[in-house]
Order: structure tokens, then C-alpha cells, then sequence
């Protein structure tokens, strides 16, 4: 009798381990552009990123310093699953006449040609490099894959910030 409520306690604690492995998350390693989605949210808390309202109810926990900041994008109604990712890449910041922000041409600001050596550095941690900017899109290249990063931009205190955007949702099989 003894050995069999040892086996039972001993069953019960491999499951839980079991159970455990298999539903944790991952401990995000902030790389935009692989396809690490079962991140862990609340390592992202703790790793202290900011919390970025998206719209319609989507969160992005974005790091909250470097020119290039890493997000995940969550649901508000299902915050422990990351939906999507993707970047902000800070560009520049332009002072603005505030009297004149309605008669100002964005676009003249918006698309503005960018600093590439600058972007290199920072896309060399994700061996991705700057290939062109055309109009309203910068293209970035890792010899198998091009990809086409978005303008957008905040204005705050009488200040034009400008940055690029990049987003990307998990493969589906």
C-alpha cells in the first residue's frame, strides 16, 4: 500500500512538471524578425516595456529605450497571447512652429531621407541592412528576404517625431 501512494505522489509530480514545460512560454528574446510568438506577457512587464495603445483594443509592449524598440502585440481581452510584433525605429525629431502645425506639409517632413548608416547599426544585431528608400517606404534586405518598413509619425510639444514601422503576425499553417 505504501508503494502505491508513493507511485501516485510520484505521478502527480511528473505530470505537474510535464504540464508545466509544456505550457510555458518563452522568455522573449525581443528579435522582431523571427517567428517567436509563445512569448511570456509577463516577462515583458517585468522586463519593464512601456504599454502602447494600438487601437481597438490592442496593446503593443514596446521597450521603452534605443532607437530601435522591439513591441508584442497583444489583445486586451486575451493579454497572455502575443498576437503580433514588430518594431519602432526612431528616426529623428523635428522642431515645429506650433501656430503653423495645421499649414505645415507632413509629407515634406514625413519622408524626409533617413540616415542609413545609422539604421544599419541597428538592424546588424538582426543581420538585416538597409537596401533603399523610395517615397514613403525604406526597404531592409538579409540576402533571402526584403522587407518594407512604413513612415509614421507624433506630434508632441510643437516637436514632428519621426520613425519606421515594422509588423508581423505568425505564420499560419
Amino acid at each position: 500500500m505504501v508503494s502505491c501512494k508513493k507511485l501516485s505522489f510520484n505521478s502527480i509530480i511528473f505530470i505537474s512538471i510535464l504540464t508545466s514545460i509544456i505550457s510555458c512560454k518563452e522568455t522573449p528574446n525581443y528579435n522582431p524578425f523571427d517567428n517567436q510568438f509563445n512569448v511570456s506577457v509577463s516577462k515583458l512587464i517585468k522586463d519593464k516595456c512601456d504599454t502602447i495603445d494600438a487601437g481597438c483594443g490592442y496593446r503593443n509592449l514596446q521597450q521603452n529605450s534605443g532607437k530601435l524598440r522591439t513591441y508584442y502585440q497583444v489583445f486586451f481581452g486575451d493579454f497572455e497571447n502575443v498576437l503580433a510584433k514588430g518594431f519602432s525605429y526612431y528616426l529623428d525629431t523635428i522642431k515645429i512652429d506650433t501656430t503653423s502645425i495645421y499649414k505645415i506639409n507632413r509629407d515634406s517632413i514625413l519622408y524626409k531621407k533617413i540616415n542609413p548608416a545609422l539604421l544599419d547599426k541597428e538592424l546588424h544585431k538582426f543581420n538585416y541592412k538597409y537596401l533603399k528608400q523610395e517615397n514613403n517606404n525604406v526597404f531592409i534586405t538579409n540576402n533571402k528576404d526584403t522587407l518594407s518598413l512604413g513612415f509614421s509619425y507624433d506630434i508632441e510639444k510643437g516637436s514632428f517625431l519621426r520613425y519606421l514601422m515594422y509588423f508581423k503576425v505568425p505564420k499560419t499553417e
